[in-house]
């Protein structure tokens, strides 16, 4: 059962390290080490790409090596931290329908869900004998920057249909924005702070690029191509998210740091937008409101955007359909690795069971009946996907 794969998976700490001090239950390697061996025991070639002693993503192979077709699950491996949680994080509980414990919905509660509909007797080798490679990956570091997706596609990681793996209360989510993270430092002169006037001061330059920031900047990634199926998504967004600057009370701002999250939509340039940025910024050194600045990129995730009538797409609604009656697509602000994997894979989405709205929670759970309900959809989708692409249904990828 579905139940007792994710009660496995939530006792195997596997907190991204950015996010706690204790090496007891920091990193992802302990459940690397159990989804290898689980994919392993399934006749999958296993592949760990080590990033140092605690770190890596594993790669599964199941099918023939020159497949007609590559179906690939994407699973980060790593939670967000445990403080402030009101519930055990490790020691899953089952109670009044829903299942308890640390990434229970973001995203071991999906994870379960397609190794338990992989695990069909006999569906795996059907898949292979129509020519269709199914791949399984468990990327470390997605909540941190996508840092192991992003590897992934630099290594070229390619396949024809990718479902990311994460909670969508069952949705077809085809469209998500992109990500930039930068980081903008601002240099002025120090000095007393009863005499301002002689020096320059860091924090009032921060006041006047702010204005900009919310507005102009808003215009400058371009031309979107976005198409008129994802206009639910809106446009792109600017928060500033943390503002640190000055060094006492009674000195002259000699620094002003802003830390700013842009997200992008379909078509927007980063390059434009980071350009823009720069001549905004160099505006305010030459005109003395600033004497210099530094711009660090601390993120950069793709957008990305599969069409509503992509095979990907239909074969998952078919598979809703079976099993629920229908069928909903959606589009989403959040990022997820499905923007790096959008780089290298012909068609991607992101589907999976559980609400976003209890990822990171203090109680965080999924409910037990959505967790068996897209374990059915997915298997539906696998069975879909083989009906399709058996003996004598056709041989070309369409």
């Amino acid at each position: 059962m579905t139940v007792e794969l994710l009660k496995e998976l939530i006792a195997i700490p596997s907190v991204n390290p950015e996010h706690t001090d204790d090496a007891a239950i920091a990193n992802e390697y302990r459940l690397a080490v159990f989804l290898s061996a689980w994919l392993s025991e399934r006749g999958f070639a296993v592949e760990y790409d080590a990033v140092g002693d605690l770190r890596g993503n594993v790669i599964g192979r199941y099918g023939p090596a020159q497949a007609d077709y590559t179906i690939l699950f994407a699973a980060h491996l790593d939670t967000v931290g445990i403080d402030g949680m009101t519930i055990d994080p490790f020691k899953p509980v089952i109670k009044d329908g829903r299942c308890y414990g640390r990434g229970a919905c973001d995203m071991k509660g999906a994870l379960a869900a397609a190794l338990t509909a992989l695990d069909q007797p006999g569906l795996l080798a059907s898949l292979a004998d129509s020519g269709i490679a199914v791949w399984v990956v468990g990327a470390y570091g997605e909540e941190t920057g996508n840092i192991g997706a992003q590897r992934l596609a630099e290594q070229g990681l390619a396949a024809d249909a990718a479902v990311v793996l994460e909670p969508t209360r069952g949705a077809i989510v085809h469209a998500t924005k992109g990500a930039l993270w930068v980081a903008v430092t601002l240099y002025g002169q120090g000095g007393h702070g009863s005499n301002p006037a002689q020096g320059c001061n860091a924090i009032l330059a921060a006041l006047r690029l702010i204005p900009w920031l919310q507005t102009a900047w808003l215009e400058s990634g371009g031309e979107t191509d976005a198409p008129p199926d994802i206009t639910t998504m809106g446009p792109g967004t600017v928060n500033i998210g943390r503002i640190q600057g000055g060094n006492a009370i009674n000195i002259i701002a000699p620094q002003c740091r802003l830390e700013i999250d842009r997200r992008l939509v379909p078509g927007e340039s980063p390059d434009q937008i980071l350009a823009a940025l720069d001549q905004q910024l160099q505006a305010l050194c030459a005109e003395g409101h600033a004497t210099g600045y530094d711009v660090e990129v601390l993120k950069l995730g793709p957008a990305f955007a599969t069409p509503i009538h992509a095979q990907l797409v239909a074969d998952l609604q078919q598979a809703l359909q079976t099993v629920t009656g229908e069928a909903v697509l959606d589009t989403a602000a959040w990022h997820s690795d499905a923007g790096a994997l959008s780089r290298t894979c012909r068609e991607v989405v992101v589907f999976g069971p559980g609400d976003i709205a209890q990822a990171h929670t203090p109680d965080e759970f999924i409910d037990l009946h959505a967790l068996e309900q897209g374990t059915a959809i997915l298997r539906a989708y696998l069975e879909t996907v083989c009906a399709r692409r058996g003996p004598g249904a056709g041989g070309a990828i369409p």
